[in-house]
């Protein structure tokens, strides 16, 4: 129903929601790090994760209050800078133009 749609909306992101039925039942994650730290699956566009800090006002990082992100909230040993992404990335979200996904490959 309509109701219940905007409830589950409201409520939590789809992805952990799927995270938490999973957990339920006992299946969990393996991880997707390079061997260095690096993310092969990013959640932004490169040069987000390239800026990115924590606990500042500024682009990326934490809100107006100095409190951390959903990113870096949710983020096991999270690394910084030229280190966050794995040199051999797999994918970006919000890449929206071949041409700029094939240059990053």
């Amino acid at each position: 129903s309509t109701t219940t749609t905007n409830t589950i909306i409201n409520t939590k992101h789809h992805d952990v929601m799927v995270a938490d039925v999973f957990r339920k039942l006992g299946v969990y994650p393996f991880e997707t790090k390079d061997d260095a730290g690096g993310e092969r699956y990013n959640v932004f566009q490169p040069g987000h994760h390239y800026g990115y800090q924590t606990n500042k006002k500024s682009k990326g990082g934490s809100n107006n209050n100095n409190k951390p992100d959903w990113y870096q909230t949710y983020s096991i040993d999270l690394l910084y800078g030229p280190d966050h992404c794995a040199a051999r990335s797999i994918a970006f979200q919000f890449i929206h133009q071949g041409a700029l996904m094939r240059r990053l490959h």
